[in-house]
């Protein structure tokens, strides 16, 4: 018998293997990996804030309306809102009303004549010609004389003019008059505030303000300037929405010293809770029709873990889960289309988040 078929049999063999590149093997599966960047899994202090924006405005505490004693007319208006002024320094001049001079005169007449009578009687119960009570009523006319006067001279209707000076360091916030006005005993001339004195009227989500309570702190941050931070603190809140903006009132007072300038914009974040919890870079928490999940690395192969999303902040997100492993870094890049159980391959760390 020809052995034919078993040469054909091997030739056929020998043609096969030589079309494939050398050296390989042919798979009946092929796994792929999926090369991914992790982060380590830790626990961090994590701050919730509510943020709203408003203006830096004088506190109405530390506000004081100054005055003359007399009736006027305003002379020269030395100072400009919002100028600095030093203890001393000189805002407004005033030239008395005649009026008010005529009633220094007759304060000064009334005495005179009090006076002389009160000599008269004296003269007269020197002569027997008068009582010792006389001479107490024209003592204490004298007396009544004297007070008048004295309060004629405090009020300043013995001067043709004065000029009233700042009596403590801080800023022109207002001057209710112009020159040439003629004004009472009284009447505001210049509103001054302290430096100290300032607060923040803010606006802040009606979605967002349950959160928000009286004393809590405040980081302000002035939209002009070097926008430095300045603590606050939270003094009040609005019981029903501004008719203008929509948003809920929050008056938050800075320390005596706190610095900003009144009329400045400002963004202020409001410290409602503070506590320790995870957080991981935004990217690694995915949401399905299932919810929030992420994947973290256990034995070279992700591991599908269902979370809870908390606070979103500039750190990352904070995750909540029965089944989260510290122990286990979690997967920040190349988590899109993973599946639980897939094996992966780490190409790198990134630093920074989780630790």
């Amino acid at each position: 018998m020809t052995p034919f078929p078993a040469r054909a049999v091997l030739l056929a063999t020998t043609l096969l293997t030589g079309a494939l590149p050398a050296g390989s093997v042919r798979s009946a599966e092929t796994v792929p990996v999926v090369a991914v960047q992790t982060v380590p899994l830790a626990r961090q202090s994590i701050t919730v804030t509510v943020s709203g924006y408003g203006t830096l405005t004088p506190d109405s505490d530390a506000l004081a309306t100054l005055s003359f004693q007399r009736a006027g007319q305003v002379a020269r208006v030395l100072v400009r809102p919002g100028q600095p002024v030093a203890k001393g320094t000189p805002l407004a001049d005033l030239i008395t009303d005649p009026t008010a001079a005529a009633g220094y005169s007759k304060a000064l007449s009334a005495l005179t004549f009090a006076s002389g009578e009160l000599q008269r009687t004296r003269a007269l119960r020197d002569q027997h010609l008068a009582t010792n009570s006389q001479v107490a009523a024209a003592e204490q006319a004298e007396r009544d004389a004297q007070s008048a006067l004295q309060a004629e001279r405090r009020i300043g209707t013995d001067r043709a003019g004065e000029t009233l000076a700042a009596p403590f360091d801080g800023y022109v916030d207002s001057i209710p008059v112009v020159l040439g006005d003629r004004i009472q005993p009284g009447a505001p001339v210049v509103r001054l505030g302290r430096g100290a004195g300032v607060r923040v009227v803010a606006g802040v989500d009606p979605a967002e303000i349950a959160a928000v309570k009286v004393g809590q702190p405040v980081a302000v941050t002035p939209l002009l300037g070097a926008a430095t931070a300045l603590a606050g603190t939270v003094a009040g809140v609005a019981g029903m929405l501004n008719p203008v903006t929509r948003w809920v009132d929050v008056t938050v007072l800075l320390p005596p010293g706190g610095g900003g300038l009144p009329g400045t914009p400002a963004r202020i974040a409001i410290t409602t809770d503070q506590h320790d919890g995870y957080v991981v870079p935004r990217q690694s928490v995915l949401t399905d029709e299932a919810g929030a999940y992420l994947f973290q690395l256990a034995g070279g192969r992700a591991r599908r873990v269902a979370v809870e999303a908390g606070t979103d902040g500039a750190a990352g997100t904070e995750v909540r889960g029965e089944t989260l492993n510290p122990q286990q870094p979690v997967i920040a890049v190349g988590n899109y289309g993973l599946e639980d159980g897939a094996a992966v391959t780490v190409a790198a760390t990134k630093e920074g988040v989780g630790r």
